[in-house]
């Protein structure tokens, strides 16, 4: 049997960030895959950001809904970023995103196993 779940029936949680929040859209005990991690969408205020950070053996997969503003990875390399645009951030690959936008900037995440470690 298929499951169902509104998007605005889920609760929003912190983050393991100093700011922003989340919704835990699909968490790993809803999807039988050794490789699935999560699906999320967060929310980082205006003027904020995530700190630099990294996924372990994590790949993270962004798509922008709203907002504007930067990411930027540990090498300086920076890009901007719009509603409609979709990163990439291969595993243990550490990046900063800032909202430079007075809205709350909106993203999905959606999080990978790179490789099965036993």
């Amino acid at each position: 049997m298929f499951s169902k779940k509104n998007i605005k029936d889920i609760p929003v949680e912190e983050t393991p960030h100093s700011t922003g929040s989340r919704k835990m859209v699909v968490g790993k005990e809803d999807v039988p895959s050794e490789f699935f991690e999560a699906l999320t969408y967060g929310y980082l205020p205006p003027n904020e950001n995530w700190s630099s950070h990294k996924h372990d053996n994590i790949v993270e997969i962004c798509l922008v809904m709203k907002g504007e503003g930067n990411i930027k990875d540990k090498d300086g390399n920076l890009e901007t970023f719009e509603p409609g645009d979709r990163f990439i951030f291969p595993p243990d690959t550490e990046h900063m995103i800032e909202n430079t936008s007075k809205e709350v900037a909106e993203f999905y995440f959606f999080r990978l196993k790179a490789k099965v470690i036993n």
